[in-house]
C-alpha cells in the first residue's frame, strides 16, 4: 500500500515554477526542447486527442508545464469558466505557435536585466523569428510541421529528435524537484544543520554555498557526487597564523635581544 506522500508526487511543473525556482533563465537546448514538446503535444491534440486543440490556452510560462517522463502539456479553458480571459483563447494553429514563441523567448529572457539584451544564436533566434513572424523575408506559412523539422533539422541525427527533447526535458524536470527537495532540507533544518551548505570538493576543499547562491551552480556540483553534510561531520581545517609584520625598529630590537650581532663602542 503506498504512502500518502507517494500518491500525492509531483508530475508536473509549470515553466513559470521552474524559473522561480531557478532564478535563472532555460538554456537554449533546453528552449529548443521546449519548442519541441509542445509542438508535438499539439499535433497529437489536432488529431483528435482529448483536450481538443482549440481549447489550449498559452500565455505566459504559467501556461505551459513540462512532465516527468519529458512531455509537455497546456492549460485547458473550460466553460464552467476556470480561465476567465476568454477573450485570449487561442484557436488557431498560428496563433498558439506565437504565442508559444512568446513563451520561450520569455524562459530564455527571464530575470536578465532589462538593459542587458541576450544575445541568441543564429538558428534559435531564426526559429522563434519565424513563429513570432517577425521575418519578413520567410514566405512560409506557421504551421506545427515546419517548426517540428526546425527542432528535428537542429540535431546532427534528426531521427532522434523524440528521444533527445524528451530526455532533455526530463532532465529539467529531475532538476527541479531535486533543487526543492534540497531547499525542503535547508528550510527544515534543525540545530546542528549549517545555514549553508557544505560539501568536498575531488581536491578535498570544501566550499560553502548560502542559500542565495545561483541555484544552476549549486545544482551542478550536486550531480557531480555530492552530500549535504551535518555542521559536526565537517572536518575543521587549521587555519595558519596571519603573517605579523615588524616595524624596522621592532626587528632591531629582537635582534638585540636574542644577540643576533652585538653593539660596539664608539669613541667620542
Amino acid at each position: 500500500m503506498e504512502s500518502p506522500q507517494c500518491e500525492q508526487r509531483t508530475t508536473k511543473v509549470s515553466l513559470a515554477e521552474i524559473l522561480r525556482c531557478f532564478e535563472h533563465p532555460i538554456t537554449e537546448e533546453q528552449a529548443w526542447a521546449v519548442c519541441f514538446q509542445c509542438c508535438r503535444k499539439m499535433e497529437q491534440l489536432a488529431q483528435g486527442l482529448c483536450p481538443p486543440l482549440h481549447s489550449i490556452f498559452i500565455k505566459g510560462p504559467g501556461s505551459v508545464f513540462i512532465h516527468a517522463d519529458g512531455t509537455a502539456s497546456f492549460k485547458v479553458f473550460y466553460k464552467s469558466g476556470k480561465i476567465k480571459d476568454v477573450g485570449n483563447i487561442q484557436q488557431s494553429e498560428d496563433k498558439l505557435l506565437e504565442h508559444l514563441g512568446v513563451v520561450v523567448y520569455e524562459a530564455l529572457d527571464w530575470g536578465i536585466d532589462s538593459q542587458v539584451e541576450r544575445e541568441l544564436s543564429g538558428p534559435l533566434e531564426r526559429l522563434l523569428c519565424f513563429m513570432l513572424k517577425l521575418d519578413d523575408e520567410a514566405m512560409k506559412p506557421v504551421t506545427l510541421q515546419n517548426v517540428i523539422k526546425v527542432c528535428e533539422e537542429h540535431l546532427s541525427k534528426s531521427s532522434e529528435a523524440s528521444s533527445h527533447y524528451a530526455m532533455t526535458c526530463r532532465n529539467l524536470f529531475t532538476e527541479y524537484m531535486e533543487l526543492q527537495e534540497i531547499v525542503t532540507i535547508i528550510q527544515t533544518s534543525k540545530e546542528g544543520m549549517l545555514p549553508c551548505v557544505f560539501w568536498a570538493t575531488p581536491d578535498l576543499a570544501f566550499t560553502c554555498f548560502p542559500q542565495a547562491a545561483p541555484w544552476p551552480s549549486l545544482l551542478q556540483e550536486l550531480q557531480n557526487g555530492v552530500r549535504l553534510r551535518k555542521a559536526t561531520e565537517r572536518p575543521r581545517r587549521q587555519v595558519p597564523p596571519k603573517e605579523v609584520i615588524h616595524s624596522p625598529y621592532e626587528l632591531l630590537l629582537g635582534d638585540i635581544q636574542h644577540k643576533r650581532y652585538t653593539l660596539r663602542k664608539v669613541s667620542d
